[in-house]
């Protein structure tokens, strides 16, 4: 059942209000107390910096050690802004923060053009390298503007508590409602699996740059409030080890969880306070805390799961259920009609084209010729077999198909349309959809959010909209919502749409990447080893399964099989690839009374029996 989220907000909303004037009392009580202010607004604008991070380091899963950086730019663009473009306005300080996230944003888009066609060791690395290059132009290239080597003073001490408290909470909100969208959706499966999510209909590289550009932005605000709070900026004070202490937190909350950030800052920017004149044990304590962590708790506090006051209501106070329920009733908006993804419609001539072709396909890697020569049809409606002993070339085939490899010879046309060269992302729009041999499920997303993400290229609400939670929003995410319990109905998987898809069976699993595979509305469906890893029992339920998907979708069906009884049970046609050549074509019969093929991969049935009975 769809959960509406709009008292959950409410509540949070009212008790970060509580929580900030709990803090506002006890200040006055401690009679406004300079040190502990300056703490509170220092742990805010730290909050900022490690939830920014984890968008990037947790949610898209991919390590950076630049973050600094974008704080640096932050900092000296909102500085020089109040002090020398426009000082002593009233919109000064918040023009400031702006203009400073936006050139920080500009500076993130930069660095994470290049930096994101890396994964791993080499993205941290050269992260970490353009770092320390911004921190070099604001010492040499800006030093006009920056002081250069020394530190810039007379910077307007306008960041009090109240200010960065109010804008981490906005922050955090931004970052919380994002992840709760379509774009958070494509972020979270590109981390989970960068190619089932391309293939999806996700367009990766975007995804990664707008989330790299928005990390950025925040990080640039953090620097304003940074800037305006101390008064003075050190270059220094932005290197490396800046960025890998941000890091540090973001692990020690968990990285994937805003609420763990928020904890994780809190705590370690307190103890660092606390040790501050213990200069020679506290980078000692630091270290020791956080072994302790990574062997107790390695995921982190929270690891990628978020605090819930909801929950916890529910476990305290056993009417708190009912009661929310009946919140969630009267918050409720007007009923709107609800706005489905689109359903494509491929308009070609089917008497004129088939609906895929290959000719001349080959690749090579270096002098290998994995695929040579593969000329190919499928027909409308059909259900195609392409078999062949292991190491022939049948996925390489597929990849190239999918845009994964680029063919070096030969054409590729999808419907009389030429796909050769198209990223994987556009090839799913234009009608491809496939499986994988080895499972590539969303594993940490539930049943029913990994339907939910293929349908990411026939949504069209924006960011805005998303962060918003307008009135387009909720009727496209309820749209979806709706089709993708209807999809999974059709799958009989419907009653384990909320089930984390780690929790299912194997054979559940393969039927789920099939079910998300066929939320494309794909023209041709590709199967790669549907039943690599099944029982008897659940092989048979897969040939229903498949069969049923062709009458009720009309889809064309291209699968790679080494259960014979499943190829020759349901494929109208049979292609044979040897080496990276089709051998053979043909129906199930011919294919079994090909002695090319009978000798490269079916062998001979008498032959067989004859060698048992030798045996014996």
């Amino acid at each position: 059942m769809k959960k509406n989220r709009r008292f959950t907000s409410l509540l949070n909303l009212l008790l970060t209000v509580a929580a900030y004037i709990v803090i506002k009392l006890v200040l006055a009580a401690m009679g406004g107390n300079r040190a502990i202010t300056n703490l509170l607004t220092q742990v805010c604008y730290n909050i900022i910096m490690v939830a920014s991070l984890n968008l990037v380091a947790g949610v898209l899963g991919e390590l950076t050690l630049g973050h600094a950086g974008f704080m640096a730019v932050g900092a000296y663009c909102s500085a020089i802004f109040t002090s020398l473009i426009l000082p002593n306005q009233a919109w000064t300080f918040p023009l400031a923060l702006i203009v400073g996230g936006l050139v920080a944003a500009v500076f993130s888009y930069l660095v994470g053009v290049p930096a994101l066609r890396l994964q791993g060791d080499y993205l941290a690395i050269i992260t970490l390298g353009f770092g320390e290059i911004i921190r070099v132009l604001i010492n040499t290239v800006f030093a006009p503007w920056t002081g250069g080597g020394k530190k810039m003073f007379g910077i307007s001490l306008y960041t009090n508590f109240d200010n960065a408290f109010w804008i981490m909470f906005l922050t955090v909100a931004i970052l919380y409602m994002l992840a709760w969208s379509r774009h958070g959706r494509a972020i979270l499966a590109i981390r989970e699996n960068a190619v089932a999510a391309d293939t999806a209909g996700v367009p990766v590289t975007k995804y990664k740059t707008i989330t790299f550009v928005i990390a950025g932005f925040f990080a640039g605000i953090a620097g304003g409030l940074y800037a305006h709070s101390v008064g003075v900026l050190d270059p220094t004070k932005f290197d490396y080890n800046t960025s890998i202490n941000f890091l540090v937190m973001a692990v020690f909350g968990g990285l994937g969880s805003y609420t763990g950030s928020i904890a994780a800052a809190s705590m370690l920017t307190v103890v660092q306070y606390l040790m501050a004149s213990l200069v020679e044990y506290r980078q000692l304590a630091y270290a020791l805390l956080l072994i302790v962590m990574m062997i107790f708790k390695p995921s982190g506090l929270l690891g990628v799961h978020e605090f819930s006051c909801e929950r916890l209501l529910e476990k305290i106070i056993p009417a708190w259920k009912d009661f929310a329920a009946k919140m969630e009733n009267r918050l409720q908006r007007r009923k709107t009609r609800s706005i489905p993804p689109d359903i494509p419609e491929y308009d070609y001539d089917s008497e004129k084209y088939p609906v895929l072709a290959m000719k001349n396909l080959g690749i090579r890697f270096g002098g290998l010729h994995a695929a040579e020569d593969v000329n190919l049809a499928i027909y409308e409606h059909e259900i195609v077999g392409l078999i062949g002993p292991n190491g022939a070339g049948k996925t390489t085939i597929f990849n190239m198909m999918t845009g994964v490899y680029m063919p070096t010879e030969g054409e590729i046309e999808l419907m009389g349309k030429s796909i050769k060269g198209m990223p994987t992302y556009k090839i799913t729009y234009e009608g491809i959809s496939r499986t994988f041999q080895n499972i590539r499920l969303f594993k940490s997303m539930t049943v029913l959010e990994n339907i939910k993400v293929a349908f990411q290229s026939r949504m069209y609400y924006t960011m805005v909209d998303g962060l918003a939670r307008d009135t387009y929003y909720e009727r496209e995410e309820n749209g979806c919502d709706e089709r993708a319990r209807e999809l999974l109905r059709v799958f009989d998987m419907e009653e384990m749409a909320d089930w984390n898809a780690n929790s299912l069976p194997y054979g559940l699993q393969r039927k789920l990447e099939i079910c998300r595979a066929m939320a494309t509305n794909p023209k041709l469906l590709l199967l790669d080893e549907p039943a690599a890893g099944m029982n008897p029992i659940e092989t048979q339920e897969l040939m229903v399964t498949i069969q049923r998907i062709r009458e009720k979708f009309g889809v064309t069906i291209l699968l790679i099989e080494h259960d014979m009884k499943l190829v020759m049970g349901i494929c109208e046609r049979i292609y044979v690839l040897n080496y990276g050549r089709i051998i053979a074509e043909g129906t199930p019969a011919e294919i079994r009374q090909n002695r090319e093929v009978v000798a490269a991969y079916l062998g001979d049935a008498d032959e067989e029996a004859e060698t048992e009975k030798e045996g014996a």
